[in-house]
């Protein structure tokens, strides 16, 4: 497989289309004049977009589905050999790759820049290209969310570098040829990938190779308010002269500080280990994470020598990323925000933005959708101990993403939980149409409903405000 193959095709078939990272893919071959078609299980907010560029969408994945003239099949790794379409293509003898190795061919002909980390992947690349944009490098962008600027997960640029979301959930992205990257943390998650077998170690380990591969001549950028982060920095940075670091808590090679965050957004300063700054910077949305992840824009933008004003000019735009604090509409005088977060660090984080812009204006209400049972088996306490915060917490039932249940498991061992931490306020949702009444009934003007997780409780969130 290689580009010059990749572009010859004449049809490429994807099997889980519908996925944000797939689909970012399949909008980059339309781009090249590559015919696409695609299976998924569900339409979601991109289908139309896809069906728009020419893209065949199929509800369902059937042998039939791989027709006479597909000539390549590209998979995510949760896709098993037993899927009908995977039979059918190997039965035909068509080549069948993963979305990382789609990725790569693609990446092979640009210089590559690759944001990796366990959270923020997806807000770190956005706000990276759009540095790079105002910097007038025109860079080609794959992301694993939709960038509001674009309009779109993807985007096809006449410059000579590609800024890729490196997705770790199943270690294939060791896999990316980087010339730079970033970690932005590392924290145990995706634990039930086969690669990593249940061990945080193994994980590490994968992160720690990428760190290794980038050149000398390149850049790595390294959060090191995280502490496995931190550790790695702290023993790979005497030999390795492309490793630079940054924090938002501590002395750094790239420091934010004077950090004010409202309902406007963020404006903070910057300060570089050589004594330049930058000040007065500002973004509209807010959390310190977010001050957090321009520090990777930051950095790449001023190794490739982009301008002062160029760099706070790219982060002036930067609106946000679709499902990361995203509001949606209102509910009875209450503002309505989707948010992806699914794992704890995530959610406290989330948490943590929205209690400091309500203060004591309102009430922080929290509907919370668990996403896989093994997620919240490896990560149950950390999960109990994430809603401190919220005045309320309305918890459904689990999201199994097609994994089988474990015992001991559920929604009501989850409320239990968290009851235990001292929250007392939490409500148990038994089914999604029970949804506006019981929020109805606690909800009033000024309060914020935060919806959050990784499966279907972003069309809960928008199903809300229409109703």
């Amino acid at each position: 497989m290689n580009l010059n193959f990749l572009k010859t095709c004449k049809k490429v078939h994807f099997v889980g289309i519908g996925g944000i990272g797939m689909s970012a893919l399949a909008f980059i071959l339309r781009e090249w004049n590559i015919a696409v078609k695609g299976s998924d299980l569900n339409e979601n907010y991109l289908t139309p977009k896809l069906k728009e560029v020419g893209v065949e969408y199929i509800l369902g994945h059937y042998g039939e589905n791989i027709d006479e003239d597909v000539d390549l099949v590209v998979k995510t790794s949760i896709i098993k050999d037993d899927n009908p379409e995977i039979i059918a293509a190997k039965v035909k003898n068509i080549e069948i790759i993963t979305r990382a190795q789609l990725l790569a061919v693609i990446m092979s002909s640009y210089k590559s820049i690759t944001i990796a980390g366990t959270h923020g992947k997806t807000s770190t690349t956005a706000m990276t290209a759009l540095v790079l944009e105002a910097g007038k490098l025109d860079p080609t962008v794959v992301n694993g969310g939709v960038i509001h600027y674009y309009g779109s997960n993807s985007k096809i640029g006449n410059g000579k570098y590609i800024v890729a979301e490196s997705d770790e959930s199943d270690g294939s992205f060791v896999d990316l040829p980087s010339y730079i990257g970033a970690v932005t943390n590392i924290e145990p998650e995706h634990l039930d990938c086969k690669i990593y077998g249940g061990d945080f170690a193994k994980q590490r380990a994968f992160f720690l190779k990428y760190i290794n591969q980038i050149p000398q001549d390149g850049l790595c950028a390294l959060c090191i308010d995280n502490e496995e982060v931190r550790k790695i920095y702290e023993d790979l940075k005497n030999d390795n002269s492309q490793l630079i670091s940054y924090s938002i808590k501590g002395e750094a090679d790239i420091k934010a500080y004077n950090i004010v965050t409202s309902y406007d957004g963020s404006i903070f300063d910057v300060v570089f280990k050589d004594g330049r700054k930058l000040e007065n910077i500002k973004m509209p949305v807010y959390g310190n994470h977010n001050v957090s992840n321009s520090l990777v824009a930051i950095a790449i933008a001023d190794f490739l020598k982009v301008e002062e004003s160029q760099i706070k000019s790219g982060l002036a735009t930067y609106n946000g990323v679709k499902r990361r604090f995203t509001k949606v509409g209102n509910f009875h005088g209450a503002s309505v925000i989707d948010d992806y977060a699914h794992h704890p660090t995530e959610i406290k984080v989330t948490i943590e933005a929205a209690r400091n812009l309500l203060g004591d204006k309102g009430k922080l209400i929290c509907i919370f959708q668990p996403h896989k049972y093994t997620r919240v088996r490896d990560c149950f306490n950390e999960f109990c101990n994430s809603f401190v915060l919220a005045d309320y917490v309305v918890v459904s039932k689990i999201y199994s993403a097609g994994q089988d249940r474990i015992v001991g498991i559920n929604q009501d061992s989850l409320i239990e939980g968290i009851k235990d931490t001292g929250q007392k306020n939490v409500i148990k949702l038994d089914d999604e149409k029970d949804l506006p009444g019981i929020l109805k009934s606690i909800t009033k003007k000024g309060d914020m409903l935060l919806f959050m997780g990784a499966g279907t409780v972003t069309n809960w969130a928008y199903g809300l405000v229409e109703k």
